[in-house]
């Protein structure tokens, strides 16, 4: 009896087994082969998918990385029931765990199950074809079953119990059924002390990789190892200038395979070269030097001979630690090809490096003279300038300037801007110099005259700018401008200021102020002519005006007064008349006057008592008229036995006067005087009288030459020397006759 697992079937008798189960098997899959009954590629398989490997459609992967080594597995839990007729779909066998790996070349393998319980193998393709199948046989307890695989198939295979009893653990031992064929492709790339190795995997199981070196005259050594996934590596450590012979072997769990057909390589230090000048800019006509600067990537010190190639010149230069030049070269400018190449020796590369020389043309200074300040309509200058080149130079002119050859002509204010330029050659750059010199406007100045003015007047006022310009004018105080004119507005001052703003080429012009004090306007008083006039004469009128048709006042000095625009005489003599006109804020005073001659017509008196002769005197009245009079004088009338003054009367402007008096009561009888005194128009005291008697009775008896009857013992009133009524009046005829021929005789 066999070991069964916990979960196993209760045993068989041998003799039921394994002959029996192998012929039929056998006899199916050649049946297969001979009807074609085996189910094509892709064709579905019978079961349903699983996530745990328990199904052929849900296998697990395989835990190996290559084709050659041992894993546990376990169907425990798993009740699958197989259908045992080899021709699909699967399971074959029942309780199958399933796995799944890509043949990685066209060879054959041994996969093996171990496990307490009687277990079953059984293997398909992924897309369900047949391959074949063992229930542990003669190996009992454990199938096995060599595969022939093809490479880029996947397969599948299952870890299974002979029946549904069968279940346990245990283990699956993959094995290659040879050791590896030898590889092919090898190819070796040497580099600094090591080389570069690949090749061309054979159709086997290979578990890993070892090279082995041969150095020159040695024996082969294991040098490198790699997994069985690489198909290259790199050995190190190997010594530059010794040729290795390098065999390439696959080994698995068999042993070592056949060696790669060895292929030859030595190691180089790599050998870099750069290409320098000196200086690093090249300019035409200056020397230069071309250097190589050689490294090996080995850090030993590179020597030998260098080949350099400068335009069509070859020369060779030994290698002196790493370096090798040529010194003192000259080129024209342009760009010139270089190389070098330095060759290879046994333990290092060749070095090669090539490029361009570009040498540039020669620089120049162009040298602008300094220009000195400009303004604008300033006289054309000229201007200079040198170049380092000896070359000729071309002006120009921009902005607030042009330059025509070597002139400078200023055509505006702001910035002008010179330039001289040298062209250069094929071997010198060109070159410009640049001057900015700020043009300054052209300045000016403003003349300003301003005329006198009074009130009222206007005038032009005199302006220019020194370039002629218009010039703005503004006036403030007692005056205003139009269009150029000033008119006075006002007596004060008047002041006027001149501007000019400029333009973009003319510099405004320092303002211009004045002022000018503006007078009072003067006027003509006109007085009209008049002749000379007779005292007493009535009021004469009088003309006089203004030239400006200002208000006129008349005045009257001596002997006549002007009274509401009359002349009136108040005496003989000379008579003063002055027309005045008195100004105002805009305006001057002024006068005209005349003299006349005044001339008096002569004082007469007119004395008369009202009441008839045989009328009591007492209250009668009587009435006193003077002419010819002084105006504003008193006239003083006085009864005269006893001196009683009945009336004081002023004089007025036309030289008359007038009074009524009453005689008093209680006149004496007798003769008595009624007196009319004053002062004549040439301030003499003059006088008139008018005498008349009085009787017992109280009764007038006499008035003058006039009388009742003369009668005797009449009082005498008055002072002695007393004329006749008739007397005087003959005396004042005279008087004012004489009056009127002297003022004739003045006319």
């Amino acid at each position: 009896m066999r070991p069964t697992s916990p979960h196993a079937s209760p045993p068989r008798p041998r003799a039921a087994r394994p002959h029996a189960r192998r012929a039929l098997t056998t006899l199916l899959a050649a049946a297969f082969l001979l009807v074609g009954l085996t189910p094509a590629q892709g064709e579905p398989v019978g079961d349903a998918p699983t996530a745990d490997g328990s199904s052929f459609s849900s296998p697990l992967p395989l835990p190996l990385d290559v084709l050659d080594g041992t894993f546990d597995a376990s169907n425990v839990g798993l009740t699958t029931v197989g259908g045992g007729t080899g021709t699909g779909p699967p399971p074959y066998y029942s309780n199958g765990r399933w796995y799944e790996f890509v043949a990685p070349a066209t060879t054959s393998v041994v996969i093996t199950l171990g496990s307490a319980f009687d277990n079953a193998l059984e293997v398909w393709t992924a897309d369900g074809r047949f391959v074949g199948t063992d229930d542990d046989g003669a190996g009992y307890p454990n199938a096995s079953l060599t595969v022939g695989l093809t490479a880029g198939t996947a397969y599948r295979f299952a870890f299974a119990g002979l029946a549904s009893g069968y279940t346990g653990a245990g283990t699956v031992t993959i094995r290659p059924a040879a050791v590896p064929s030898a590889p092919t492709d090898v190819v070796v790339t040497p580099g600094d002390r090591q080389v570069d190795v690949t090749w061309t995997a054979p159709q086997s199981i290979v578990a890993g990789w070892d090279v082995y070196c041969a150095a020159s005259g040695a024996a082969a050594a294991l040098c490198g190892t790699t997994g069985a996934a690489s198909t290259s590596t790199t050995i190190t450590g190997l010594t530059n200038g010794t040729a290795y012979d390098l065999t390439i072997v696959g080994r698995n769990s068999l042993g070592a395979g056949q060696g790669s057909t060895p292929v030859s390589a030595t190691p180089r230090a790599t050998t870099d070269v750069t290409l320098s000048t000196v200086p690093v800019s090249l300019v035409s006509g200056e020397p230069f030097d071309v250097v190589a600067t050689f490294t090996r990537s080995d850090g030993v010190p590179v020597t030998g001979t260098a080949t350099f190639s400068i335009g069509d010149a070859t020369r060779s230069v030994a290698v002196e630690d790493g370096t090798a030049g040529i010194v003192g070269l000259e080129a024209p400018a342009g760009t010139w090809p270089v190389s070098v190449n330095l060759p290879a020796a046994d333990d290092r590369t060749a070095a090669a490096a090539s490029g361009s020389l570009v040498v540039d043309r020669a620089a120049q200074t162009v040298t602008l003279d300094p220009i000195g300040s400009l303004t604008y309509g300033d006289v054309p200058v000229t201007v200079t300038g040198t170049a380092t080149s000896g070359g000729a130079l071309t002006f120009t002119g921009t902005g607030a300037c042009t330059v025509d050859g070597t002139t400078l002509t200023v055509v505006a204010a702001g910035d002008c801007t010179v330039t001289a330029a040298q062209a250069g050659t094929t071997e010198i750059h060109p070159a410009t110099a640049v001057r900015t010199v700020t043009v300054a406007q052209q300045p000016q100045s403003i003349s300003l005259e301003l005329p006198a003015l009074v009130y009222d007047e206007t005038a032009p006022v005199v302006v220019s700018s020194s370039l002629d310009l218009p010039v703005d004018l503004t006036a403030s105080g007692a005056c205003v401008l139009t269009d150029g004119d000033l008119t006075a507005t006002d007596v004060g001052p008047c002041t006027v200021t001149a501007t000019q703003a400029g333009t973009d080429d003319v510099a405004a012009a320092t303002p211009v102020t004045l002022t000018t004090e503006v007078g009072r306007r003067p006027q003509v008083v006109t007085l009209a002519p008049i002749a000379d006039l007779l005292f007493a004469v009535g009021p004469v009128a009088l003309t006089a005006s203004s030239s400006l048709g200002l208000p006129v006042t008349l005045v009257g000095e001596g002997a006549c007064v002007v009274v509401d625009g009359a002349l009136r005489t108040i005496a003989s003599g000379e008579c003063t008349i002055t027309a005045e006109q008195a100004g105002d804020a805009h305006t001057l005073p002024a006068t005209a006057s005349t003299t006349i001659r005044v001339m008096g017509t002569g004082t007469s008196a007119s004395l008369q008592l009202d009441a008839g002769l045989g009328a009591l005197a007492a209250g009668a009245s009587a009435t006193v008229r003077v002419v010819g009079m002084l105006p504003g004088s008193e006239l003083v009338v006085t009864v005269y036995s006893t001196p009683r003054e009945l009336a004081r009367v002023t004089v007025g402007a036309d030289g008359t006067a007038s009074a009524t008096v009453v005689l008093p009561t209680g006149l004496e009888a007798g003769d008595h005087r009624l007196v009319a005194a004053g002062v004549g128009l040439d301030g003499v005291a003059v006088s008139a009288e008018l005498t008349f008697a009085v009787d017992a009775a109280g009764r007038l008896v006499r008035i003058g030459d006039s009388a009742l009857v003369r009668a005797a013992g009449l009082a005498a009133t008055g002072t002695d020397g007393t004329l006749p009524v008739a007397t005087l009046a003959v005396v004042w005829l005279l008087l004012g006759a004489a009056l009127v021929a002297w003022r004739r005789r003045v006319a």
